[in-house]
């Protein structure tokens, strides 16, 4: 979206404590409804600041597309191109990098990450893993449309029916050995996107960011353990990790690179 890169922890705490206004670290005066508030206030007048300035001075990014392009016959409405950023901010933001975190905790504490990192081959086959193991949304609600028996259940039109992606991700009957962490398991139809017309319009760029980030992190870092308490997120709806402590080992060209940096008095 081109947003300005000083501009990014705001809206990282911003985007976290709209899903997580429980969580008493994120909270404005120990009230939930006062979170949201808040951060829904902040968020949508920064997009609106947003679009009006790149109204003024279009470039080639998603705000100025947004702009520019038609809707059933119509330029979209400036309420409607800041919905569409809060969506995608929002969807982005509290979900991808809670992949990575996950799976970095499985590695520790199984002593794998030797294991994956030595094998750049299954870098993507273990994106997918990481992201089954997180499965960072943790539930979708929805009414059903018409009468229906699934598994026995009795169903009927306009109940409200709840999917836990997270336990679809861990079921025996679609996944060999569902609680173990395997970087090479194929397949991997996990539901971390979702499913359907709503499957994650985000998907390809969560998949390359999350591919190019284990490569950069295998590349820089021999070993990683833990060097603290790892805390989860109070949220009902992501399943997120918010602080993880570890102690890092650089491959030896990185930490040699690093060494030469300190010296020379260069911020690292």
């Amino acid at each position: 979206m081109g947003l300005p890169e000083a501009d990014w922890p705001r809206l990282t705490r911003l985007t976290t404590m709209s899903i997580a206004p429980d969580d008493p670290e994120f909270q404005v005066d120990g009230s939930p409804a006062a979170t949201l508030r808040a951060a829904h206030r902040e968020l949508f007048s920064y997009f609106h600041t947003e679009v009006h300035r790149r109204r003024r001075a279009a470039g080639d990014d998603l705000i100025s597309v947004l702009l520019s392009m038609e809707v059933d016959g119509r330029r979209m409405e400036p309420s409607e191109i800041v919905s569409n950023c809060y969506s995608l901010l929002l969807g982005a933001n509290v979900t991808t990098p809670h992949g990575p975190n996950a799976a970095l905790v499985e590695l520790m504490e199984s002593d794998r990450y030797a294991y994956w990192r030595s094998r750049p081959e299954l870098i993507s086959s273990g994106v997918e893993e990481g992201l089954r193991w997180s499965t960072p949304t943790n539930h979708f609600l929805r009414y059903a449309t018409r009468d229906v028996s699934l598994r026995g259940v009795s169903i009927e039109a306009g109940d409200p029916v709840v999917v836990w992606l997270g336990s679809a991700d861990r079921d025996a009957t679609a996944f060999v050995d569902p609680y173990r962490f395997d970087p090479g398991r194929r397949p991997n139809h996990h539901l971390a996107f979702g499913i359907g017309p709503h499957y994650c319009v985000g998907h390809t760029v969560a998949r390359v960011t999350l591919r190019v980030w284990f490569d950069e992190l295998f590349g820089a870092v021999e070993a990683m353990e833990p060097a603290g308490a790892v805390q989860h997120l109070c949220s009902t709806f992501v399943a997120g990790i918010k602080h993880l402590p570890v102690t890092v080992r650089f491959a030896p060209g990185v930490a040699r690179l690093l060494q030469a940096e300190l010296l020379a008095g260069s911020p690292v």
